[in-house]
């Protein structure tokens, strides 16, 4: 999750007044939730909500909001129909929506909102999809094996039992189960 954490982390400090996560499930969302407590900059104070209303209130302004409304396709309504007042913040409210929900779909179709989220969108899964990827090249180019391969010599009892080898062994084994899904 480095490259999820650090992506979070800047669009926290963006200095723009909403953006947009997106999760695969609950639990997912309750970890990005509790990672944006974490990373957030000490500059706001930091508030959890489903009210909407909290986005607008202007005491709420320049508190960093983390949006995780029971409605999103109603949420995403609202936060179109308000973008002035949204564009006024002076900390951002992140949305939290599904990634293959009915908010996304709403999101979609509301182009003033989305012209206001333009950049400040994250995918943890996808970020985190690519840092697999980049895992697995370097360990083919350091190894030149697949982690399937190098795994498959070590069952075989082809590979010695060393330190190096045992690190390797994790990291192969954490490999070929991201790339089995």
């Amino acid at each position: 999750m480095r490259d999820s954490t650090a992506a979070l982390w800047k669009l926290l400090r963006s200095g723009r007044p909403v953006a947009c996560v997106f999760y695969e499930d609950w639990a997912a969302r309750e970890q990005l939730l509790e990672l944006s407590y974490l990373v957030a900059p000490d500059d706001y104070e930091v508030h959890r909500t489903e009210d909407l209303e909290d986005v607008f209130r202007e005491d709420r302004r320049g508190t960093l909001l983390l949006i995780a409304p029971s409605n999103e396709i109603d949420a995403v309504r609202r936060l179109d129909a308000h973008r002035d007042i949204v564009a006024g913040r002076t900390a951002p409210a992140v949305l939290f929506l599904l990634r293959r929900g009915s908010g996304l779909q709403e999101l979609a179709v509301r182009r003033g909102l989305g012209e206001l989220l333009r950049g400040q969108e994250i995918d943890p899964a996808d970020l985190d999809t690519f840092e697999v990827d980049h895992e697995r090249q370097q360990f083919c180019d350091t190894v030149t094996q697949t982690p399937e391969e190098w795994l498959d010599e070590w069952r075989q009892g082809k590979k010695a039992d060393t330190p190096e080898n045992n690190l390797l062994l994790h990291q192969a084994l954490l490999l070929e189960r991201e790339h089995r899904g």
